[in-house]
C-alpha cells in the first residue's frame, strides 16, 4: 500500500497509498523510526489529542507530516476513537505505508463545516502525491471528513477535530 485513507466506514476510505488501493491508512513501519513519544518530545507536541484550537486543515497537515516522517502512532491517533475510526489496528496502519517512501499532501483551505446533533463535521479537500519504493508515482484526490463534539460536558479530547473518514480516489497519471 501507499498513501491511502486509513479509516473507512463503508463510504470512508482508509489513508494509505497503494498502487492497487484507494487512499488507505498509513504504512511503512521501519526499524529506523523513533517511537512516537520520542517524536512528540522532539516536536514539542506532547499531546496530539489535547489541541482543541487546531483547525481541520491543520489536523490533516499534521497527519501527513507525521506520515512523511514515519510517525505512524501520531498519525493513527489523529483518527477518531484513538485511531480505530481508521478501520485498522495500529500495526496494520503502519504496515500500510511500508512501500511508500515519500508523500506530499496539499490540503485545501476551502473547508465546509456543518453541525449535527452536538457534533460538527468538516469536509476538507486534499490532493496527495506519493512515491513507492519501486518508483511508482501515485496521485490521489478527494476529501477527508473530520468531526468534533460540541456538547456541554465534552472532554478536550472529544472537542478536538479528529479524522472521521477519508474519500480519496487514485487518479491515473
Amino acid at each position: 500500500m501507499v498513501i491511502g485513507a486509513a479509516g473507512c466506514n463503508d463510504a470512508q476510505t482508509r489513508p494509505a497509498v497503494t498502487a492497487d488501493t484507494a487512499i488507505e491508512g498509513p504504512h511503512p513501519a521501519e526499524s529506523t523510526q523513533r517511537s512516537d513519544s520520542e517524536h512528540s518530545h522532539a516536536n514539542g507536541s506532547d499531546s496530539v489529542n489535547a489541541d482543541t484550537s487546531a483547525s481541520p486543515a491543520d489536523v490533516l497537515r499534521r497527519y501527513y507530516d507525521a506520515i512523511q516522517h514515519r510517525q505512524y502512532d501520531t498519525a493513527y491517533a489523529l483518527w477518531g476513537s484513538s485511531g480505530k475510526a481508521s478501520g485498522h489496528t495500529r500495526a496494520e496502519f503502519a504496515h500500510g505505508f511500508g512501500e511508500t517512501i515519500q508523500t506530499n499532501a496539499t490540503v485545501g483551505d476551502s473547508v465546509r463545516v456543518e453541525g449535527a446533533a452536538g457534533s460538527q463535521y468538516a469536509t476538507v479537500p486534499v490532493t496527495v502525491d506519493a512515491v513507492l519504493r519501486d518508483g511508482t508515482h501515485q496521485h490521489f484526490v478527494g476529501t477527508y471528513t473530520l468531526r468534533r463534539a460540541m456538547v456541554d460536558g465534552a472532554t478536550p479530547e472529544q472537542r478536538r477535530w479528529h479524522i472521521y473518514s477519508a474519500h480519496l480516489t487514485l487518479k491515473s497519471s
